[in-house]
């Protein structure tokens, strides 16, 4: 044979080899088309990424396809990135990243060669910036929730965009090329021009547009920002509890009801103040500082009338941060393990001081890891020593044959010290055994929920399945509803936020092997045209609030006063049909709902679950939701936004006049009960009162918790008004003791107040933590309100001493003599109860009211507790008992690991057994639950928010099947029997019924499914009453009549005033007065007085004395409360003989005083006079009664709250009575005089005024009281008195107050002022007395008549003169004691 055609033959050969080896593969396409042509990654780059999914097919391989294809390309040159999906025996899945610069990219994919392949056109396309716009852009709004912001559109754009831009803002995606734009506080503080956005683009191209920067907030200054407080207002600050910084507030009077926006400006950061409580026009802000490490500066920020900000200082602060004790990480550390079981011993642990500890495992299988971490405090862990020095033991379970590297650790957040635990694996590992996603599947439900539905086959079994939310949601086995954890369906009930393109969910099988897929992508060759994707729906062609046509509410200009408002919101679109079938949530943001949500705009960006969600009314064919508005919020238009999901939002700020939901309100109370005494050993008891107030809403309860410092018993103590041992739910007093007589023995150590909840009737609380709790390895958020405020400059007021009388000397832990378990093993398929039964001896007795606490742990350290009561009490055992529900699902297939912490002895010593010490001791540790798994045992575990008004009922659990039904039984029938409903919708985990009935009680559920029956679900109804009435109108409120303008000149001269025609003279600070004469004159605070509230104010003369050494005195105390009859008559008399003393602050005392009076029925009801007495350095502001007052400098202000009285007769009164005075030391040639009438200066109140010589005290009485929480008239009467002479003018006030049931509050106020003219005889009311006057004819007749008598008349002259001269040198001598005392201090 020739060479041609050997040549020929092999040509062949080879030919027939390249066309099969070609043919042994097929490809097949599994990319959304959509995904092939995109923009670049974001707006300034020109690389674009494209995924492609493919599938390869053989069944000539053996093995399969390959874990890695061939590509050709032309066009940009791209970087290929390939990931194997999912494979069997024949096929392959493939995911595949081109990243590739702009232009036309054609790729081909092939194995071995190129004659079988798949091809795809790819492009990476250019923004022709020309030919974009912004196509629609709403007017700048402002809302609490979004700052300063705009919603802006950009046209021409053909796919999504991610925006690359400069300016101090911003930009959030929505959908439809719609995007959200917050402006930083940091541009609006300093910026007044309009504000300009430049989006980006290659080669320094940019899109251009501005935004009209005209904040639509009201035009501010800063004298209308008063009352500013730091508390505690000091220089060095220690915090009382880890987190609870400094607050400031501040009363702002700008009566518009317009947002107001203060920013407090501390190291780079602006804090937004957030409105607590107030009226209209006089509203209390408050904000919290940040922990700083160095000293700070604070300064407040508000809008001028330039459209701008301006700030002004407020004080520098330096905070001292709790942190508490540290773990110590060198002490010995013991490893233990027994099976699947991993125990850490922890030894001599100092000065546990309650905090809480994270409490992690962390599995690592070659470079992947997981792992679970839950939040403890004491006892869990705790097993032997107290406080001072103490022990840890805490076992951990594993999955069985679990493989990898395990670390667990203790991790104490607040230092940041950690002590690692590592354990290596005796297992191995076939990683490339996975849990393989055969099936995904999402099911839109109701309410923004969506019912996710994945089928897994895993030859380990499945342990869980991760999402990655912002705080990770777990999938556990509790999900599994059909199958086994080898090959089944785990459902899951997902409301969050959407997960965006290219996430990674994860699948951990029970060995530890991980399969990570992305989301937007195929999963599974045996699937390949599923995507996984988890979004709610989105309506196609979102345009905003375009084709919204119309909102409106059932009622507008809403008077929440006092009242909760159940309202509704109907809205429409002018193409309604489209938005038929789409979901909206109504979102309320005003200050209270945000609040309510713990919402921080430093912490969260997303809204909480607090959703109204709408339905549509096809009578209507509109949409209408229900909702509440709470009471006493702020008033103005109340923000909202509409929903389309959860990153679709539509902002009431944006939109149209006619669209706003207006509220008013004559109260504002979003702060939450306070504390505003705290007494410390009341009558000798171990423990506090505490003086809760709130007095606009009320307290509704509340819990406290004390923890001692040394043993770590723990008291909690739950309030409500009803166990007010004073007072009622606006201000009551509570008693906090901690009852110690039962025990023989005690040890001596500190307690504390470590927690502190309370809330009032709307659900706005106070929260005090000593060191915040945690949960999954998060903190909670601080609080804004403090119930502490008042007290924040005395950091041990919820620290006392307990003082042991029988000390115990020689003292050892608890020691367990037996633990038992009712059940070995349960299937958690099941509803199941578990009872445990143990006991303990101890020689000094166990403490009382302290309860051990059984521990039930799983393998994702998912922790449920029992706690145990006591069964039997002897000298020295003690036997306990508890019973737990166990949930369904938990801890399978792994078990549940018991352990016991809590014991406490009378001799300070604690002591517990973790599972590893319990299987030491033969006792039982472990309850297996992998022998049987049952998934067919209906469950209910929640439902949708069901209305009283009736309609659908969603119910979520586990275990339900296509032969469900549901059955009710109302309580409003007596529960007498069950009604069944038909089922709508059926899957494992939801059920959905239609056309419940309408009720305002609550009523049971249950499912009936495969012969099973469920447990009995109770549903409380949301209570909707559409009766809204406006509150009862309060009567006006007394204002002064016109008065005539006095002075000579007219009101004291252009610098004193002016003539304000028809209400009198209207004086210039710091003149007052009728006629404008008067000058306040600043005076040194005087010196507290701790025996009764009387101001004792020692006064220098002034310029005008002709005695250079006169000084004057001036006395203010209250006298009396006076029960009057109809007429005027006096009834009851009650003087002050006791008062309790307490100083809230430098400027600031309270007095309580308490008076028994005798009801109708004999028994006797005390009634607490509360006195604040607060000093005013310099002028200020005050709200009282919904009126804003001028406190002049150096006056002193009372506030007299009096609670409850049982008067004689309903048609009686109260009148308090109080007494000024003003005495000079100069006792000749002067004159006194005093006055009553009426204010010209706005304040519709009743002055007094005390006069000698050339000074003055001014009393200012209001004529308005806040009495039941309630704002009403009050008659302020000018009583006689004839104790005054021509040095001293004294005189009594009656504050009358009508009849009243809870509390009675007022509010005078006094002022010394120096007067432009002294008392003269030819003023009214005066008295004088001279030394030197001419003689009459009669005088002189007088004399000679009796000149006999010259020489016993002189020897009484001179003795008067004598006595009279050692009055004026003694009142001077102790004046001046009294003035040198004052300013030594």
């Amino acid at each position: 044979m020739n060479n041609a055609k050997i040549f020929f033959y092999f040509f062949l050969i080879i030919l027939i080899l390249n066309f099969c080896s070609g043919q042994m593969y097929k490809f097949f396409d599994y990319t959304d088309p959509s995904n092939l042509n995109t923009y670049p990654i974001n707006s300034q780059m020109e690389i674009c990424n494209v995924y492609i999914n493919l599938v390869a097919y053989t069944d000539l391989n053996p093995v399969g396809p390959p874990d890695a294809i061939s590509m050709m390309s032309q066009g940009p040159s791209p970087s290929v990135s390939q990931n194997v999906i999912s494979r069997n025996k024949t096929s392959v899945l493939y995911s595949i990243l081109l990243t590739f610069e702009i232009g036309i990219l054609e790729a081909k994919f092939f194995i071995d060669n190129s004659s079988n392949y798949i091809s795809y056109n790819c492009t990476c396309k250019k923004i022709n910036v020309t030919e974009l716009s912004i196509e629609y852009q709403t007017p700048m709004f402002y809302s609490e929730y979004t700052s300063y912001a705009t919603v802006f559109k950009i046209g021409g754009l053909i796919y999504p965009l991610s925006l690359q831009y400069n300016g101090l803002c911003t930009i959030t995606p929505m959908d439809n090329n719609y995007f959200l734009l917050v402006i930083s506080s940091y541009y609006y503080t300093s910026q007044s021009n309009d504000f300009l956005v430049s989006i980006l683009f290659p080669n320094n191209e940019s899109l251009d547009f501005n935004i009209i920067f005209n904040k639509s907030t009201p035009t501010l200054y800063s004298d209308i920002i008063g009352d500013t407080k730091l508390h505690p207002n000091v220089l060095n600050f220690t915090e009382m509890g880890y987190k609870h910084d400094p607050l400031f507030t501040f009363r702002s009077i700008f009566s518009k009801p317009i947002p107001q926006v203060f920013l407090l400006s501390q190291s780079g950061y602006f804090l937004l103040a957030k409105p607590i409580y107030g009226t209209p026009g006089n509203i209390t802000y408050i904000v919290s500082t940040l922990q700083n490490f160095s000293p700070t500066n604070l300064s407040l920020y508000y809008q001028t009338i330039q459209n701008n900000f301006d700030s002004f200082k407020i004080n520098e602060i330096n905070i001292n941060i709790d942190y508490g004790s540290k773990i110590n990480t060198s002490n010995q550390i013991i490893y233990l393990y027994n099976r699947y079981i991993y125990t850490f011993k922890a030894t001599n642990l100092l000065n546990y001081d309650s905090k809480y500890f994270f409490y992690t495992t962390n599995y690592v299988v070659n470079d992947n890891s997981y792992g679970f971490t839950n939040g403890f405090t004491f006892p869990f862990g705790f097993v032997g020593g107290n406080n001072l020095a103490y022990t840890l033991n805490i076992t951990t379970l594993s999955p069985e044959n679990w493989s990898g590297n395990l670390t667990q650790s203790i991790d104490e957040p607040i230092c940041g010290t950690v002590i690692n635990f590592p354990i290596v694996s005796l297992n191995d590992v076939n990683t490339s055994l996975v849990g393989e996603l055969i099936s995904f599947e999402t099911i839109n439900l109701n309410e923004f929920k969506i019912l996710i539905r994945f089928h897994i086959v895993s030859e380990y079994g499945v342990a869980f399945i991760s999402i990655p939310t912002i705080r990770e949601t777990l999938i556990g086995n509790q999900n599994l509803v059909s199958g086994t954890i080898y090959d089944g369906v785990w459902e899951y009930v997902y409301f969050g936020e959407e997960i965006s393109f290219n996430e990674r969910i994860r699948i951990i099988t029970q060995r530890g092997s991980i399969n990570e897929i992305l989301t937007g992508q195929s999963f599974s060759v045996s699937n390949p045209s599923q995507i996984l994707s988890i979004s709610q729906n989105k309506l196609k062609g979102f345009s905003y609030s375009n084709d919204l046509s119309d909102v409106s509410f059932l009622y507008n200009n809403v008077n929440v006063t006092n009242q909760m408002v159940s309202n509704i919101m109907y809205f429409n679109f002018t193409n309604v049909d489209i938005y038929r079938n789409q979901t909206f949530g109504l979102y309320l943001l005003d200050s209270k709902s945000l609040r309510d949500e713990n919402y921080d705009s430093l912490l969260f960006e997303n809204l909480g679950s607090k959703y109204y969600f709408a339905e549509f009314d096809p009578i209507q064919n509109r949409f209408q939701v229900k909702f509440h508005i709470s009471a006493n919020i702020l008033p103005g238009k109340l923000d909202y936004t509409i929903a389309f999901s959860q990153s679709s939002r539509i902002y009431s700020a944006s939109l149209p006049e006619s669209f706003q939901l207006n509220i008013t309100s004559s109260l504002i109370d979003i702060q939450g009960p306070i504390f505003t005494n705290i007494v410390k050993y009341p009558n000798g008891n171990f423990g506090w009162v505490v003086t809760i107030e709130d007095s606009i809403n009320g307290l509704d309860y509340g819990t406290i918790s004390l923890f001692g410092l040394v043993d770590s018993s723990t008291y909690n103590f739950t309030i409500n008004p009803s166990m007010a041992i004073r007072g009622n739910k606006y201000k009551g007093d509570y008693q906090i003791v901690i009852p110690f007589a039962s025990q023989s023995k005690c040890i001596t150590q500190d307690y504390i107040i470590k927690f502190v909840e309370l809330f009032d009737t709307q659900g706005n609380c106070a929260t005090f933590i000593k060191y915040f709790r945690v949960k999954d390895g998060s903190t909670m958020v601080k609080t804004m309100t403090n119930p502490f405020i008042n007290f924040m400059n005395d950091t041990l007021i919820n620290k006392i001493t307990f003082n042991c009388q029988n000390q115990a000397t020689l003292s050892t832990s608890p020691i367990l003599h037996s633990f038992s378990s009712s059940k070995s093993s349960i299937d958690v398929g099941s509803i199941n109860t578990v009872e445990f039964y143990f006991q303990v001896n101890d020689s000094m007795g166990i403490k009382d009211s302290q309860y051990p606490i059984v521990y039930l742990t799983t393998s994702t350290i998912d922790v449920i507790q029992c706690v145990s009561n006591l069964t039997l009490k002897t000298t020295n055992q003690f036997n306990y008992k508890c019973s737990i529900e166990i949930p369904i699902g938990f801890g399978y297939p792994n078990g549940i690991l018991l352990s016991v912490y809590g014991f406490i002895n009378n001799g300070g010593y604690y002591s517990g057994y973790c599972s590893q010490q319990l299987l030491e001791m033969n006792y039982t540790n472990f309850i297996t639950t992998n022998q049987t798994y049952t998934l067919n045992q209906p469950y209910i575990k929640s439902s949708n928010k069901f209305s009283n008004q009736g309609g659908s009922l969603w119910i979520y659990g586990r275990g339900f099947g296509n032969d469900s039904i549901v059955e009710i039984k109302f309580s409003d029938s007596g529960f007498t029997s069950f009604t069944q409903y038909p089922t709508d919708l059926i899957y494992s985990s939801v059920i959905s019924i239609q056309g419940v009935r309408s009720t305002n009680q609550p009523f049971v559920v249950i499912v009936k499914s495969s012969s099973k029956v469920s447990n009995e679900y109770i549903i409380n109804p949301i209570i909707f009453n559409f009766n809204y009435t406006e509150p009862t109108t309060i009567s006006p409120m007394p204002t002064n009549p016109p008065k005539k303008c006095l002075g000579n000149p007219e009101c004291g001269g252009i610098d004193h005033g002016y003539c304000n025609n028809g209400v009198g003279c209207v004086c210039y600070s710091p003149w007052v007065g009728e006629d404008c004469t008067s000058k306040v004159i600043v005076i040194p605070q005087p010196s507290a007085n701790t025996t009764d509230p009387t101001t004792d104010i020692p006064i220098n003369g002034g310029s005008n004395e002709t005695t250079q050494n006169n000084l004057y005195r001036s006395l203010i105390s209250l006298v009396s409360l006076r029960e009057l009859d109809f007429d005027g008559k006096q009834v009851k008399s009650f003087k002050f003989d006791k008062w309790i003393y307490t100083e809230i602050n430098n400027s600031t005392n309270k007095y309580l005083s308490t008076i028994s009076n005798k009801n109708n029925n004999g028994v006797i009801v005390e009634t607490n006079v509360t006195v604040v007495l607060q000093w005013f350095e310099k002028n200020d502001t005050v709200l009282f009664a919904g009126q804003t007052l001028r406190m002049n400098p150096s006056s002193i202000k009372y506030t007299i709250n009096i609670t409850s009285y049982s008067f004689a007769k309903n048609l009686n009164s109260l009148q308090l009575v109080m007494s000024a005075s003003l005495q000079s030391s100069t006792i000749d040639d002067i004159c006194s005089s005093n006055s009553f009438g009426n204010t010209s200066d706005g304040d519709n109140s009743n002055y007094m005024k005390l006069n000698v010589n050339d000074h003055s005290v001014y009393g200012r009485f209001i004529k308005r009281a806040i009495v039941d929480n309630k704002i009403i008239s009050v008659n302020n009467n000018f009583l006689n008195d004839s104790s005054s002479n021509s040095y001293t003018s004294e005189a009594l006030i009656g504050i009358s107050i009508p009849y009243y049931n809870y509390y009675a509050l007022v509010d005078p106020d006094f002022s010394i002022l120096v007067d432009s003219n002294p008392t003269s005889s030819n003023d009214e009311n005066s008295i004088c007395k001279s030394t030197s006057s001419k003689l009459s004819t009669a005088q002189l007749v007088g004399i000679i008549v009796g000149s006999v008598a010259f020489a016993a008349i002189s020897v009484f002259i001179v003795s008067y003169a004598i006595i009279k001269g050692k009055q004026e040198r003694k009142m001077l001598s102790d004046m001046n004691n009294k003035l040198s005392s004052m300013n030594k201090n």
